[in-house]
């Protein structure tokens, strides 16, 4: 009897492998999220570079945040093959009406839940103390697995946003 492998996703992918995060700054629905891993495992299973297979996956964490990861220790990523990849998430933001290439939102966490707020508004929540060094903000800017394990969830005070304090 032949089995299929599970999908991978961010807690099989080894440390090294590379990572982009997209953000949301509305949560996904049930449905959403199921849509977004559904096509990323379909993307994931079929994409190359080259015509070399990536070890790669597409998962949702937080229910704001689709994270592509691959391994390029097994092959590189190409300029053609990442194209690939933000097309990707293009095609979600059209199925779902969702955007997710929207560099400005920050997400951050208050009483429990997760916030949004954009860029420019940053200086101010903070003024008003709604934001301070040690609120906790989603860092999407992590290169890596490990990273991103380690530091998406970080003080504000530890991000490039502390230039505000």
């Amino acid at each position: 009897m032949i089995t299929s492998a599970a999908p991978r996703s961010i807690d099989t992918m080894p440390a090294h492998a590379r990572v982009w995060v997209y953000k949301s700054a509305k949560a996904f629905t049930p449905e959403q999220k199921a849509a977004i891993l559904s096509r990323g495992a379909a993307f994931a299973s079929s994409w190359a570079a080259h015509g070399a297979a990536l070890d790669a996956c597409v998962d949702v964490l937080h229910d704001h945040l689709v994270v592509i990861a691959v391994d390029e220790q097994q092959a590189m990523a190409s300029g053609c093959s990442i194209d690939k990849s933000v097309h990707l998430v293009q095609a979600l933001e059209r199925e779902l009406g969702v955007l997710l290439t929207d560099r400005m939102v920050v997400l951050y966490e208050q009483e429990g839940t997760i916030a949004t707020c954009r860029v420019p508004e940053v200086e101010n929540l903070l003024k008003s103390g709604e934001l301070q060094a040690d609120t906790i903000v989603f860092d999407d800017l992590v290169p890596t697995i490990a990273e991103l394990k380690q530091r998406l969830r970080v003080p504000l005070g530890a991000t490039w946003m502390v230039r505000y304090l």
